[in-house]
């Protein structure tokens, strides 16, 4: 693929130039979104991100228990600078994007600089990693630059290591590792390179990259209290966190298929594929052909290895190794599936996929070309379609139920949403499909409560919320808001007693949630105790300075008191 009348040089720019075009225009059109999916849990309510300290960001996320200080600053920032402004926080996901999109070009021709046409492989690789619609979750939503940050690092760690600078390469690792803890998978990434390219390192650097994995995993182990990850992992995110080791290593061989195939054929991608979104299966009928299948691939990766087979050596590490943490094997993970996950592994099939085409391009040129293009436009538009799913939490969620209709999650969050605007009657559909799917979920309860509440079904409404609440505890991040909640639906039945011994334990427990106070408020002036209401309404608005319910209760305490006075 020689341009005529270009030098090296000139063509080598003239690849990164479209490379980097290729992946702007792809996802430019994310910037026009908003904030959707876990971008408020990770940014608006994490002071991690929002009163941000070097203390603060070196400590596990108070409700995932995840330790990403380098994310997290880098969204603390995002915050300082932009504050609640999306397009910002897309901006930077898409230039970092790119920048991957260059490190994967510059990492896969260096090691594949003596391979026969290996420059050709590694651009045809990277542009189709530019342009694959997998990526969407990891490049639009602005949550998924964890996944951004640590394949970034990760390659810049590993093109420093392939040009002999161990100091850099091992800072990067590091800013990789405070990412996302997935980057662990670096050093298997830099023996298969070396091993691949015939330019094996002293026996020291592989060792220091070792003991600085080892290190973090134990900082890690210690930062989250002893354990990797959350303590429990719910079972709605999770099914598999229930199996024992066997059936979930078997499920999440199932599962790793699920993702080749996503691969290969984007067409019906999802945000979401928690309970019951994917069946899981104890018998060996549905999982024993995932079982010999992953065999047959790992032997066929094993024979790459032995023959020496750099392109397929490569392809294979990265996939293999950028899976190594998530893929449920090794350890129960936080989610059954995600397809931000993919974002480093389908390097290793998008360079399959480039090592079929330039064989085929030796031999068939103008076919090949054809394939190439075609299949770049064909990505890319289902790219930026994909991109408009994510324009804020109702499409994204509309769009899952119509891919994943068995997620009770998928359900639930776009009841919840239907209810914020007031579009009851498909509120009501929604959640009541979630609970049919999993009838145990406290959040999908609580929203339904709600909407009886606002229909006037008070009875059904207290049930619902009492009972969302006993079943819930202070590890989610909704229980102040369940608390109060059912204190409202008990003031709004004259059940003064019972609200008040829920609002006095919320304000002891929680006294910097604002709607604890202004209720309170509310409960106090029904009580005709106007002094105490007036104080509670001064609490909430010094917490928020928006809240109506608070400033309705002054108003009446300042009318109360001064009809009294005329009096």
């Amino acid at each position: 693929m020689a341009v005529p009348g270009l030098s090296n040089g000139m063509i080598r720019h003239l690849k990164l130039l479209i490379l980097v075009a290729v992946a702007i225009i792809v996802y430019g059109n994310a910037v026009r979104n908003g904030f959707a999916m876990d971008d408020d849990l990770y940014i608006f309510r994490n002071a991690q991100v929002t009163h941000h300290s070097l203390k603060e960001l070196f400590q596990p996320n108070a409700y995932t228990a995840v330790f990403r200080p380098v994310t997290f600053a880098t969204l603390a920032a995002n915050f300082e600078l932009n504050g609640q402004n999306p397009w910002a926080y897309h901006a930077f996901n898409l230039l970092l994007h790119a920048g991957v999109t260059v490190l994967l070009f510059f990492v896969l021709s260096t090691i594949l600089a003596r391979e026969p046409r290996g420059d050709i492989i590694a651009f045809v690789a990277a542009l189709l990693f530019a342009v694959h619609p997998i990526h969407t979750e990891a490049v639009t939503s602005v949550i998924g630059r964890s996944e951004l940050l640590a394949a970034g690092f990760v390659l810049l760690a590993w093109l420093f290591h392939l040009h002999d600078l161990p100091f850099l390469a091992a800072f990067s690792f590091l800013i990789a590792l405070l990412s996302k803890e997935s980057a662990v998978a670096f050093l298997p990434l830099a023996l298969a390179g070396d091993y691949a390219s015939g330019k094996l390192k002293p026996m020291l650097r592989y060792l220091s990259l070792a003991s600085l994995t080892l290190f973090f995993i134990g900082v890690l182990w210690k930062v989250q209290g002893g354990r990797f990850g959350l303590a429990e992992i719910p079972f709605v995110d999770n099914p598999l966190s229930s199996l024992s080791p066997g059936w979930r290593i078997l499920n999440a061989l199932r599962i790793a298929w699920k993702y080749v195939g996503l691969q290969i054929y984007p067409a019906k991608l999802s945000c979401d594929y928690s309970f019951n979104a994917i069946p899981v299966y104890c018998d060996l009928r549905h999982t024993l052909p995932a079982l010999l299948a992953a065999l047959g691939l790992l032997a066929a990766w094993g024979w790459a290895v032995w023959k020496r087979k750099p392109v397929l050596i490569i392809a294979g590490a990265i996939y293999f190794a950028g899976f190594a943490v998530t893929a449920n094997i090794l350890t129960p993970t936080g989610t059954i599936m995600a397809e931000r996950l993919a974002y480093l592994p389908s390097a290793g099939l998008c360079l399959v996929l480039a090592l079929i085409l330039v064989w085929l391009e030796s031999r068939h040129r103008i076919v090949a070309l054809s394939v190439i293009a075609i299949l770049t436009v064909a990505l890319g538009v289902r790219t930026i379609v994909r991109n408009r799913d994510w324009k804020n939490d109702l499409t994204l969620n509309e769009s899952a139920a119509r891919v994943v209709p068995g997620s009770a999650k998928v359900h639930s969050t776009l009841g919840g949403i239907y209810l914020l605007q007031r579009r009851l009657d498909l509120a009501r559909t929604e959640l009541q499909l979630s609970l049919h799917i999993d009838p145990n979920s406290p959040d999908t309860e609580e929203s339904l409560g709600l909407l009886e509440s606002w229909t006037g079904n008070n009875a059904e409404a207290l049930r619902l919320l009492d009972h969302a609440l006993h079943f819930s505890n202070r590890k989610n991040i909704n229980y102040d808001f369940m608390a109060v909640n059912l204190a409202a639906q008990l003031l709004q039945m004259s059940q003064l007693d019972e609200a008040a011994t829920i609002l006095d334990h919320e304000v002891s427990v929680a006294p910097g949630y604002a709607r604890a106070w202004s209720n309170r408020a509310a409960l106090n002036f029904k009580r005709g105790e106007l002094q105490a209401a007036r104080s509670d309404a001064e609490s909430a608005l010094r917490l928020d300075p928006n809240n109506s319910q608070a400033q309705n209760v002054l108003d009446l305490t300042s009318r109360t008191n001064s009809a009294t006075q005329q009096r």
